[in-house]
């Protein structure tokens, strides 16, 4: 006979808009004895299917296609600051969109038995959240894109959409020469040498840009709670 999992007291919220992903998470969790965990594509998702006070343990997707990561990762630090927030994603993609997270799940390497052991640390603290150590990996790909600034990744947010030149300038207010300055600049940051590599990496790290003109389906995370 198969043995039966324990109770566990930890507050699980999966936070993607991936609903097979989600699903199995959540089925996971269930059969590993989690009985408070809840799963949504945005935050005020987690009270509308049933969450109780805050959440433990947040596990944010970072593959989502109706949002930008960094703004949910920061829309739940601000709702629940004791939570402790792990982001599921490439190094690229962690180092992209979630480098203020308690800790990372890498993917394609993370095993389902690692979200037990960080939901396991978490339950034996319960004072508040916890933090985790990154790879060496997800850590030098860190320190690359934190040298890139605010400006400069408007830049390659709209680049990963396909935008030219002009349209950057429009949308940014600034002239071409600027954007083409921000972009050199990026070449050497990020280790690459020309725009196409740079586009490329843009859209291996899942970055969109949010303007409606360019007719990708980012929403903010304001629209997506409003919809929940």
């Amino acid at each position: 006979m198969l043995a039966v999992a324990q109770p566990r007291r930890t507050s699980i919220f999966v936070l993607s808009d991936r609903m097979i992903f989600r699903d199995c998470l959540l089925c996971f969790l269930n059969r590993q004895g989690f009985e408070e965990i809840v799963g949504a594509a945005s935050v005020a998702g987690f009270r509308r299917r049933g969450g109780r006070g805050a959440p433990d343990l947040v596990l944010l997707d970072l593959r989502q296609d109706r949002a930008d990561p960094r703004a949910l990762l920061e829309r739940a630090r601000k709702r629940w600051p004791q939570a402790t927030v792990v982001a599921l994603g490439t190094p690229l993609e962690l180092a992209a969109h979630a480098r203020e997270a308690d800790g990372c799940l890498e993917l394609p390497g993370a095993r389902a038995r690692d979200i037990v052991a960080i939901a396991t640390a978490i339950e034996k603290a319960r004072d508040g959240h916890v933090s985790f150590p990154v790879s060496a990996e997800v850590e030098r790909e860190r320190r690359r894109w934190s040298a890139i600034t605010a400006r400069e990744r408007d830049v390659l947010d709209m680049l990963a959409s396909g935008a030219d030149n002009l349209k950057m300038a429009v949308m940014l207010g600034i002239s071409e020469r600027a954007v083409k300055a921000h972009i050199t600049s990026l070449f050497g940051k990020l280790g690459v040498e020309n725009r196409t590599e740079l586009a490329l990496l843009a859209c291996h790290a899942g970055l969109h840009c949010p303007a409606s003109e360019t007719g990708v389906p980012f929403r903010t995370v304001e629209d997506l709670d409003a919809a929940s």
